[in-house]
């Protein structure tokens, strides 16, 4: 068993799921100068095996128990719903001391669920803006946190070297609370996903193809090929109808500009949207200024 090192305070880490996420941090622990100890469990033996043919655990095994034993970390890579029935079935086999994380984009009901457990001591959460609208191992990559954020929530005794561990690994770790997040979440995440299906849903009905989008086109609609069993439950909980709701009166707005041929007001979104991207949205003239969207989570 690997030491603990300035590079990775945790000895063994144990990866509960070896997705997109899960397996990309397999890969970007695995890529540290002096990596821990990997093991991972996983449902789908195939994602065991071509994460051991990369050589990037060290052991794996579709039985939790052979895997959890010995480690001072466990993450858990693996959707809302089954992450909430996971912690219930596990607990009872972490490792006295073990911290235990997650990385589900929704952080309230994990919390509620590992108090529930009495667990919150060793908690940690975490939620790193990073992934695709691929799913499996094979669309994992060892610089898929390379400058990414990463939430955190929870002050479990882990917190300090969980927040050493993302570094490592390249992500940029931002402390805030679980409502705020998930707060955030459902207007900066949630938004973007359904907005790039509706989009989807309207160039499919008017009878357009993939094919026929240009770049901008085609990364608008990304998302849209995200997959509905890892969405479904983090939407079930989301406050993202609201937002959607703007994105209609958005929408409204802009066709009824268009209808009237108010190339003066089309101009004044364009410019306004423009100074956002580029973060200058107080240049936006107070006529066009949208009703206020929840204030952002500061770093902590």
């Amino acid at each position: 068993m690997s030491s603990p090192t300035p590079d990775h305070p945790f000895r063994t880490v144990a990866i509960v799921g070896l997705g997109l996420i899960g397996g990309s941090l397999a890969r970007a622990l695995a890529a540290l100068e002096r990596p821990p100890r990997v093991v991972a469990t996983s449902q789908t033996a195939s994602n065991l095996e071509l994460a051991e043919r990369a050589g990037v655990i060290d052991a794996g095994s579709t039985d939790p128990a052979a895997v959890l034993a010995g480690a001072d970390l466990v993450v858990y890579a693996t959707p809302l719903d089954v992450t909430l029935r996971l912690l219930a079935g596990h607990r009872g086999r972490w490792p006295a001391g073990a911290v235990v994380t997650d990385v589900v984009s929704l952080k309230g009901p994990v919390e509620d669920a590992i108090a529930a457990l009495g667990e919150s001591a060793r908690y940690v959460g975490s939620h790193p803006m990073a992934g695709g609208e691929g799913s499996g191992f094979g669309h994992s990559a060892a610089d898929l946190f390379a400058g990414a954020t990463v939430w955190l929530t929870g002050r479990g005794v882990g917190a300090a070297a969980l927040e050493v561990l993302w570094r490592a690994v390249g992500a940029r770790p931002r402390w805030t609370t679980a409502p705020e997040h998930d707060r955030l979440m459902s207007w900066c995440s949630h938004l973007p996903q359904l907005v790039s299906n509706a989009l989807a849903r309207v160039l499919e009905e008017s009878g357009h193809a993939p094919s026929d989008l240009g770049t901008g086109g085609a990364d608008m609609v990304r998302l849209a090929g995200s997959s509905p069993e890892m969405w479904l439950p983090l939407l079930a909980r989301s406050e993202a109808g609201a937002a959607l709701r703007d994105i209609a009166r958005a929408a409204r707005e802009l066709a009824d500009a268009l209808d009237r041929r108010d190339l003066e007001a089309i101009e004044d979104w364009m410019r306004s949207t423009r100074a956002w991207r580029a973060g200058d949205a107080g240049s936006r003239p107070s006529a066009t200024r949208p009703s206020p969207a929840p204030r952002g989570i500061p770093a902590k």
